[in-house]
Formats: C-alpha cells, structure tokens, sequence
C-alpha cells in the first residue's frame, strides 16, 4: 500500500512515453489543417496516377499515411 502512489506515477509516466512514441507530439490545429491539406494532394496526385501512369504523378502511399488521412 505504501507504494502504490510511486507505482502509479510510473505507470503513468510509462504510459505517456509509450503514447509519445506510437503518435507522436499533439499537434496544433494549424499543424493539423497542414497535414490534411499535404494528405490530402498527395492522394489526389496517387490517383491521378493510377489514371495516367506518369513518373509526374508517382508517390508512394503507405499505411502512415492511410492511417493519418482517416483521421
């Protein structure tokens, strides 16, 4: 019983780590509406792409990416 406020801060701070590594840094809204507007050319010039297969139009998609474009 005398450890569980040490155990809990711990656990608390292992937690955030963890959280940190897996998504990274909270990001502001304009952050935000950068990464959406970025996510959201690149789809658009994948699917140009797929309709003209172009060096131009060529980007390489991954599931990051997919992940974050759900958001």
């Amino acid at each position: 019983m005398i450890e569980k406020p040490k155990h809990d801060a711990i656990e608390k701070e292992v937690k955030k780590t963890v959280d940190l590594f897996y998504k990274g840094d909270k990001l502001s809204e304009f952050e935000i509406d950068v990464q959406r507007m970025y996510l959201s050319l690149k789809m658009s010039k994948l699917q140009k792409y797929k309709r003209r297969p172009s060096i131009r139009y060529k980007v390489r998609w991954t599931l990051s990416d997919l992940n974050r474009y759900q958001d």
